[in-house]
């Protein structure tokens, strides 16, 4: 009997569950949606001011260039995480549940259900945030890819954007003669002279505890978030906390998430003593088409979706178990590779 629940009536239930989108992803990138084809073409943007040319009088005009603009095409790697519901998992009662008149194998089946699509898109959102921070500290974005045996390090893929924007300041934050409120601006102005718009410096929390604990600093400092002397931080919770606006206006947070690293460690989302200065939505995020099996044996088809997660149902009835999976195909280019800034300031 075919076990296969149908993807495109799961496909409601995924879309309609509430997301909690991490920070990174939440403020710089931009959603862009799905595409129909397998290669997408992106405009991909490198430093290049030009000006309108001079001409003789009378000679017409002069054709501009496009210069700093190319297309590029870039591929969609593939996320599918999966869990697997077996017989020890629905049989007896759960936690929490009522010793007597509690829920049958079916029900506990389905809540199971409900709970791992939960954690699975979760889990893709996690991903999909270290994709952006992998963008936005080293400009390029490496992916290594798994098998069913684990990693496959020979077909990693990468795609380098050209970052060069890192700043060191003269004197770190933390020492004495830190000129602070310089630095920022000399920030602020490479990325103008990239074509880019500052609209806040995310800190690593003790890169932020230097900036307020600094003399000269703080007699510059927008004083419209402090309490009698006194920085009052406003925490946003998961880890970001505002510290208000520096002199001209630009917002100022401090990030202390972590992730869980590929390799099982547990790392910091801001590397200590590190400094992002951008703008909101500066990369952008497209999805590719998913492309699945429905159906078994002799029945089996291929089947194209053109969504942004796509569930799957997938029974055994060799193994008595049913595994749950979402695909997804997301992929992020920055617009302009000079629009931010990395600065390394302790």
């Amino acid at each position: 009997m075919d076990m296969n629940f149908d993807t495109r009536a799961l496909l409601a239930a995924v879309e309609s569950l509430p997301r909690e989108y991490p920070f990174l992803l939440d403020t710089f990138v931009k959603d862009n949606g799905c595409v129909e084809d397998d290669k997408a073409l992106y405009d991909y943007r490198k430093k290049g001011k030009i000006m309108a040319p001079f001409i003789v009088d009378g000679a017409g005009g002069v054709p501009m260039s496009r210069d700093g603009f190319s297309v590029r095409e870039i591929g969609f790697p593939t996320i599918a995480p999966e869990r697997v519901i077996n017989i020890n998992d629905i049989a007896t009662r759960s936690f929490g549940e009522k010793i007597l008149g509690g829920s049958t194998p079916a029900q506990r089946a389905k809540a199971q259900q409900a709970a791992d699509l939960k954690e699975m898109l979760a889990a893709i959102d996690r991903r999909k945030e270290w994709m952006a921070r992998q963008i936005l500290l080293y400009g390029k974005l490496e992916i290594f890819r798994y098998t069913n045996n684990g990693r496959d390090k020979e077909t990693s893929l990468v795609a380098d954007f050209g970052f060069t924007n890192n700043f060191t300041p003269t004197t770190p934050w933390n020492e004495n003669g830190a000129v602070i409120s310089d630095d920022m601006r000399r920030m602020k102005d490479i990325i103008y002279e990239g074509g880019g718009d500052l609209d806040l410096f995310l800190c690593a929390p003790d890169a932020a505890e230097a900036m307020v604990h600094n003399g000269e600093y703080m007699k510059e400092f927008d004083y419209k978030n402090a309490d009698m002397g006194k920085i009052k931080t406003a925490y946003r919770g998961s880890g970001l906390r505002y510290w208000g606006q520096n002199s001209e206006g630009v917002d100022l947070y401090s990030y202390s998430g972590t992730f869980v690293d590929d390799d099982g460690t547990v790392k910091p989302i801001m590397p200590s003593g590190t400094v992002i200065a951008g703008a909101r939505q500066m990369i952008n995020m497209f999805y590719g088409p998913v492309t699945l099996v429905k159906g078994r044996d002799e029945n089996a088809v291929w089947e194209t979706y053109i969504k942004k997660e796509v569930p799957q149902r997938l029974g055994n009835p060799e193994s008595n178990q049913i595994t749950n999976r979402i695909t997804t195909r997301p992929t992020m280019v920055p617009f302009n590779v000079d629009a931010w800034v990395v600065a390394h300031v302790l």
